[in-house]
């Protein structure tokens, strides 16, 4: 088949973040089973269309949706007609009356890589966001589903993928046919042994087996919940003399992200806390990540709201049988579940005491260790998502 797979803002450096890992790993296994597959991103600062390879699958690059299908034309300028197209959308997509959207004529399935978020749970998160809430938050939370549920019925498509089961229910309830939805979750690649068992990343190798961690992954981004967790961290440490915060800073590139990890390393340095919440700013490769996540007691990911579902961070870490420590958030929170523990958004009282129970009670986190592993023992890989989305896709559309 012909298909087309469309996103937005995949810059070099963001290959491994989501939603683009999806749409990467998707168009690269279609491309790889024998389907001409044309990779397409919206980039905003863009000048003119541009093409380039990411291992091996060609990435289009426009400046307009007006270059989108010119950018995808053969090289002899022969019109791209696609069999099938995957686009992306979000709930504040219904808003945007008559466009953006494509002029092809075959059947398009959206894709929906976002969260549900409800007035009350953006409300009682403001304290730790600064400034005004970011527009496009409220009106992802504010903008009625219905709206979007209609415009993809006036648009003709055929079917709509969501990340998780949370999602696919949203769109149900806004009136979405449930024989043309499918809940299908980022993949995982497959996992073989870590041949050294002892950490590799410098900053931790004075942590002995007295000194027991938790690990944030991520960027100290306010919605990731940084902040709650620093003032948690007051309270676990003052509990725990021997606890130990240990945080994986990825350095992700813009200036928003940079202005975001120097703020959060004075704050820590502030607080005087440098020696027990220990941050490591650099690349580190997926056997160093998931040698620290082996070590530590749970991952702690208390994100305000969740930005993409689910956080490659969170499967990452419930595949090596490390317990989540997470917020109430939907979907990710459900797909945790017994695998970790959830508390109330932005609540930092509730959150230290997860982070001890984590921390000391051997009892309770082995016991969500196990469910994790038993979670993860079904949990598709990367192939398996990618065939999915193209059986879905071709189901729907009667290919």
């Amino acid at each position: 088949m012909r298909i087309v797979v469309v996103t937005c803002d995949l810059c070099p450096g963001r290959e491994r973040l989501m939603p683009w890992r999806t749409v990467l790993e998707v168009a690269r296994r279609m491309a790889g089973t024998g389907h001409d597959v044309r990779l397409v991103s919206l980039d905003r600062p863009a000048q003119r269309p541009a093409r380039r390879v990411d291992q091996g699958l060609p990435v289009w690059h426009v400046a307009t949706w007006a270059d989108l299908h010119r950018a995808v034309a053969d090289e002899d300028s022969e019109a791209f007609c696609p069999d099938l197209v995957y686009w992306p959308v979000t709930w504040r997509s219904g808003l945007r009356a008559g466009g953006p959207w494509h002029r092809w004529k075959g059947p398009t399935v959206v894709y929906h890589g976002g969260s549900c978020y409800g007035v009350s749970h953006v409300l009682g998160v403001l304290r730790f966001m600064p400034g005004l809430p970011p527009r496009d938050l409220l009106a992802e939370t504010l903008v009625p589903k219905g709206i979007l549920v209609r415009r993809l019925g006036r648009q003709g498509v055929a079917g709509v993928i969501c990340m998780t089961d949370f999602t696919r229910r949203a769109f149900v309830r806004a009136g979405w046919p449930g024989e043309r939805i499918v809940a299908i979750p980022p993949g995982l690649p497959p996992q073989g042994p870590i041949e050294k068992e002892a950490p590799c990343i410098r900053e931790l190798d004075r942590l002995a087996p007295v000194q027991p961690y938790v690990l944030f992954l991520g960027n100290p981004l306010p919605v990731r919940g940084i902040d709650v967790l620093v003032s948690a961290a007051r309270r676990v440490f003052s509990s725990s003399p021997c606890a130990r915060i240990v945080c994986l800073l990825r350095p992700d590139p813009g200036r928003g992200m940079e202005i975001a990890r120097d703020g959060l390393l004075r704050r820590v340095a502030g607080l005087g806390m440098g020696s027990r919440f220990i941050c490591v700013v650099r690349d580190l490769s997926p056997e160093e990540v998931r040698r620290c996540l082996r070590h530590a007691r749970a991952a702690v990911m208390p994100f305000l709201v969740v930005p993409s579902e689910i956080p490659l961070a969170v499967l990452e870490a419930m595949q090596s049988g490390t317990p989540v420590i997470t917020s109430r958030s939907g979907g990710v929170s459900e797909f945790v579940g017994e695998g970790g523990w959830i508390v109330p958004p932005a609540s930092v009282a509730l959150l230290a005491d997860a982070i001890l129970s984590a921390l000391h009670d051997d009892r309770t986190r082995r016991k969500k260790a196990e469910r994790c592993s038993a979670i993860m023992a079904n949990h598709p890989t990367w192939d398996i998502v990618a065939d999915r989305w193209l059986e879905f896709g071709s189901s729907v559309s009667g290919r």
